[in-house]
């Protein structure tokens, strides 16, 4: 049996989104919607006082704020940096860290920032925009940031969609598509979603499950997510694996995680896949299993299982034994730092 990856670096998400658009209502959701993780919460707001801060201070104790400016522009005084050192000691039990950036935060700038701030402790996991139903075309139209959030994204949290009807709803799908064709989209109501969608709770360890579904229905939870398992101990075509991976992967699959084994045309190597909303990754590791084996897990929005399967089945190696065609030499990605 494969033995699960050991992620050593603790994960950040950060919520982003434009003024009112609920980020700290889904930062307080996911508080108290985590399956017990331990989480750190870094919460700036735009101003000298933080409000935002006073309203989450009751979810958690594990939280430092960040004021007088967005979060983009504390890179100066490094207080992003000390924030996150705080929960990386090593006595620290913090299993993950939120980051929620001023309204007003220049998603370009955030992400130099976290660039250069994240280390060998922590590791970027996605960035979730969250945006107003009611008034995301009037923000988009009106502020480059509120388009911007949509740009540098993974994922599109959809809120207050109890406050529009379905034909103003699909407009903002296609509004989201023409921004960020690959995003994946989450529409809830009060920032209330399966919240495995955004954080990464070690997905591959996860086989099939279902998504416990609450009886409370003053919660209006929607989501119908589910998760889809593949194994092969066959190995696959590098160039059919990057093809499955970058034009046949549906916008459905909010989630994928697992090892590949390229065989041969792999240099033998175990490689470790990440794909977090529209960001895939692949690094590699060397084999410490007996037997190499391809295992991908998936969770998305109503997952069509029979395609997975047969675009997957697809990307076995007919000819593992051989080089790649017309003398191509698969060139190794960077070694996993886990």
């Amino acid at each position: 049996m494969t033995k699960p990856i050991q992620h050593k670096k603790i994960p950040i998400t950060v919520l982003q989104g434009f003024l009112g658009a609920g980020k700290t209502t889904l930062l307080n959701y996911i508080l108290t919607h985590n399956n017990g993780l331990n989480i750190g919460v870094v919460v700036n707001d735009f101003g000298d006082i933080n409000i935002d801060s006073k309203l989450v201070k009751s979810k958690t104790d594990k939280q430092l704020e960040l004021t007088s400016g967005c979060i983009c522009c504390e890179l100066q005084t490094l207080d992003l940096q000390e924030a996150i050192d705080q929960f990386t000691h090593k006595n620290s039990n913090i299993d993950y860290i939120i980051i929620e950036a001023s309204g007003l935060a220049e998603p370009r700038d955030l992400a130099v920032t976290l660039k250069d701030t994240l280390g060998i402790k922590v590791r970027l996991d996605s960035i979730v925009t969250v945006i107003d139903a009611e008034n995301l075309e009037k923000n988009a139209s009106e502020f480059n940031t509120a388009r911007d959030q949509i740009i540098f994204t993974d994922f599109v949290v959809i809120n207050k969609v109890d406050l529009v009807d379905e034909d103003k709803i699909k407009d903002i799908e296609t509004l989201v598509r023409s921004f960020n064709p690959r995003a994946r989209t989450i529409k809830t109501i009060k920032g209330q979603l399966d919240v495995r969608l955004i954080l990464d709770q070690d997905l591959y360890k996860t086989r099939e499950f279902e998504v416990t579904r609450s009886t409370d229905h003053s919660e209006h939870v929607h989501a119908h997510y589910s998760t889809y398992s593949w194994s092969s101990t066959e190995p696959l075509d590098p160039m059919k694996f990057q093809e499955f991976v970058n034009r046949k992967l549906p916008t459905s699959v909010y989630r994928a995680k697992g090892i590949v084994d390229l065989g041969k045309k792999g240099h033998l190597r175990k490689y470790i896949f990440h794909l977090v909303g529209v960001r895939p990754e692949i690094v590699w590791d060397n084999w410490h299993e007996d037997t190499p084996e391809t295992q991908l897990v998936f969770i998305g929005n109503d997952l069509d299982k029979k395609k997975l399967k047969s675009d997957l089945d697809a990307c076995i190696d007919p000819t593992p034994d051989s080089e790649l065609e017309n003398g191509i030499e698969l060139q190794l990605p960077k070694k996993a730092d886990l």
